[in-house]
């Protein structure tokens, strides 16, 4: 029997627009706390924000691929930063509920607060293999959502691994209060994620906290193990984030040269024809990437049916549309500041606040020009499917 009724997804979905208002009224007080306060995490927690990609037979919400962009979209045009973890914090749960031990996945998931946080970015001074579990000692930086997590941790080549050996790596997580959080998240954009480090000092990492990813084995034996492969869903978050930050940056620079008498601002009136061409070029790129990202999205998740074959090709075209999403809301981004006129320098400004936000998933591992170089060397034949492409 299913651990959750159809009601629970009901109930995120009409929980969204209150959220996005809020998250959008308290953008620049999450900014200057450099994370999404507690009593705003409490009520992402309670909508099923965080278990939106996790099975219902596993205490989630069984949403699709489709449901999960419409949130964060959502959420992003409100508060980049507010999409992004969010994105981020659902992705982490619904892969640790797919290649986990399930014992502890079924313990995990009890927790109607359950939330994951965990980097690819380690500093490892000491990790080695004793009864029972490992005792590690090391840093991970970039730790999205880590303030919130309930869980958090961090993944790193696993020890003993030969020099002529691919490396294995490993996902290990620690519980809340036996982790440490150093407050190092100071950008320019996107500050309110809550991207601190995480320091193991010393830990005993329980076996069943330990887990292969990104190259896995499902343990689920759901269907929702298609979000278990590759960063491919990740590189989705940064696109996802992008579509909602593009998205609020049109609509704010459209309101001003419609109501702007251009005094101040430097827009013009709505008669500024060269303006309203750059903006509705900018509106058909954001238009060309929505419906890229969904139709990709809906084709991974349609061949969840096939699995454990997994869809190669249809996993590459996602990566690829969310790369070039990511890059592309960007550049609309900028194309929007450029008509804000002096107004959209001040910090405060929605359009500033925009530009900064999109200034940082551009340079993501699984958004930046590196990621988009591996699926070109895979198209031409140069290499081979790895743990990025899936």
């Amino acid at each position: 029997m299913d651990g959750t009724s159809n009601s629970e997804l009901e109930v995120l979905r009409s929980a969204t627009a209150g959220l996005a208002a809020e998250a959008r009224d308290r953008a620049l007080e999450f900014e200057g706390a450099k994370q999404l306060p507690d009593d705003f995490v409490a009520k992402l927690k309670a909508a099923g924000v965080y278990r939106l990609l996790v099975a219902r037979s596993q205490g989630g919400l069984g949403g699709s691929t489709r449901d999960w962009l419409d949130l964060i979209i959502a959420l992003a045009e409100s508060d980049g930063s507010t999409g992004w973890a969010c994105a981020h914090g659902a992705i982490c749960s619904a892969l640790l509920a797919n290649v986990a031990n399930q014992s502890f996945v079924a313990e995990a998931m009890a927790d109607p607060d359950i939330s994951i946080a965990w980097s690819n970015l380690p500093r490892i001074q000491s990790a080695e293999f004793v009864p029972g579990g490992m005792q590690i000692s090391g840093e991970w930086a970039f730790a999205t959502g880590c303030t919130a997590a309930t869980f958090l941790g961090g993944m790193f080549v696993k020890p003993g691994t030969e020099k002529n050996e691919p490396p294995t790596r490993i996902v290990a997580l620690a519980q809340r209060g036996e982790a440490k959080i150093k407050r190092t998240w100071d950008p320019g954009g996107l500050a309110a994620t809550g991207s601190h480090s995480v320091v193991f000092d010393d830990l005993f990492i329980p076996d069943q906290q330990i887990f292969e990813w990104p190259e896995v084995t499902i343990t689920s034996g759901l269907d929702t193990g298609i979000f278990a492969t590759g960063t491919w869903l990740i590189t989705m978050c940064a696109a996802a984030t992008h579509l909602g930050i593009a998205r609020r940056a049109l609509d704010e620079a459209r309101a001003r040269l419609v109501h702007s008498s251009g005094a101040s601002t430097g827009l013009g009136d709505a008669s500024n024809s060269e303006a309203i061409c750059m903006l509705e070029r900018a509106e058909g790129i954001v238009l060309s990437c929505r419906l890229a990202l969904y139709a990709t999205a809906d084709a991974v998740w349609d061949a969840r049916k096939n699995l454990p074959k997994m869809p190669t090709q249809a996993i590459r075209d996602a990566s690829l549309v969310g790369v070039s999403t990511v890059h592309q809301c960007s550049e609309v981004v900028r194309m929007a500041y450029a008509q804000g006129g002096a107004a959209s320098i001040a910090r405060t400004n929605a359009l500033q606040k925009c530009l900064r936000d999109s200034s940082c998933l551009t340079h993501h591992v699984a958004a930046n020009a590196t990621f988009l170089e591996a699926l070109g060397r895979i198209r031409i034949g140069m290499d081979g499917l790895g743990y990025q492409i899936g």
